[in-house]
């Protein structure tokens, strides 16, 4: 029997926030004995992992509730205010750590790090690759847009690590390029930045009911090809509530059926489209009869003589 998801959550959250915390102290560490600046900024980047970390512990109590009274479509949302708050705090991490290496150049003389700040570079890049791989299954196997968000943080924090590495070697043998591990930062603020607005844009449209996935049209359409007794299907709108879509058409039936047949139908069509589409959760059909007044796609000509 598999897990229930809040169970999943936990328990793919608790690993990472024990990592980040042993990474978080090890590169800030090792940063300020070897003067690496990029790798303290990488240290940083780490610890605010944790935050996000706790953001989904707690949000997710709340949106993997049932539907409720006052929340008759679920509670969903509130994983796409926990993805908005994951996206502002890295977005403001990152600003930071850029402002601090821009304000560097040109102002300090520092010393190339050590190959122990290398050293702690590596670590970072396997550890953190190793839990975006493990974490990302974990989503796919709940579904869960901010377990996926949070794979994708441990994604940039072993990316945001590289440059760092780089750094730290091109500093050894050309000694002369004090700045790199400045620029290194710089890299490492862009990658969170750029992770940043992956995050925010997808919660940003689903707040402002954009359509969730354009592909599920054609795929309703293809769909309702195959059963012989839907004439047309019409006002295909999907919206996103968290890891779900909620879906409703227009879909025509022959005039001259009666209202448990059409009903018959209309539900047989839900439930093939729950089975296939998988972040589908809600489907609402709107039944009308295939005449001329309510066709769209097939339209009938003005003599009526046309199919």
């Amino acid at each position: 029997m598999s897990d229930n998801p809040i169970k999943v959550i936990y328990r793919a959250t608790w690993v990472g926030s024990i990592a980040n915390v042993i990474l978080a102290v090890l590169k800030i560490t090792v940063g300020k004995i070897t003067g690496s600046q990029a790798l303290v900024a990488d240290g940083v980047h780490s610890f605010s992992d944790l935050i996000t970390d706790t953001a989904i512990l707690i949000g997710s109590r709340y949106w993997t509730a049932p539907a409720d009274k006052e929340h008759p479509y679920g509670h969903g949302r509130f994983e796409t205010l926990t993805n908005i708050f994951i996206g502002v705090l890295l977005a403001l991490v990152g600003i930071g750590l850029g402002w601090d290496a821009v304000s560097a150049l040109g102002h300090e003389e520092s010393t190339p790090p050590s190959m122990l700040a290398f050293w702690a570079a590596m670590a970072s890049i396997i550890v953190k690759e190793v839990l975006y791989r493990w974490t990302i299954v974990q989503a796919k196997l709940i579904k869960s847009r901010s377990l996926h968000a949070n794979a994708w943080h441990h994604r940039s924090d072993a990316l945001s690590s590289l440059p760092v590495a780089v750094a730290v070697i091109a500093n050894i043998f050309i000694p002369d390029l004090n700045y790199l591990d400045q620029v290194a930062a710089l890299i490492v603020t862009a990658m969170i930045l750029k992770a940043a607005f992956e995050i925010l844009w997808p919660a940003i449209n689903e707040l402002t009911d954009a359509e969730a996935d354009s592909e599920l049209n054609d795929k309703i359409l293809h769909y309702a090809e195959q059963d012989p007794d839907i004439r047309e299907v019409h006002a295909i709108r999907n919206r996103r509530t968290g890891s779900s879509i909620l879906l409703d058409f227009h879909m025509l039936v022959d005039p001259t059926l009666n209202v448990e047949a059409a009903h018959t139908i209309s539900e047989n069509f839900k439930s093939h489209l729950l089975k296939e589409l998988d972040e589908v959760v809600d489907v609402i059909i709107h039944i009308e009869p295939y005449t001329c007044a309510e066709r769209v796609v097939n339209p009938c000509c003005e003599n009526k003589d046309c199919q």
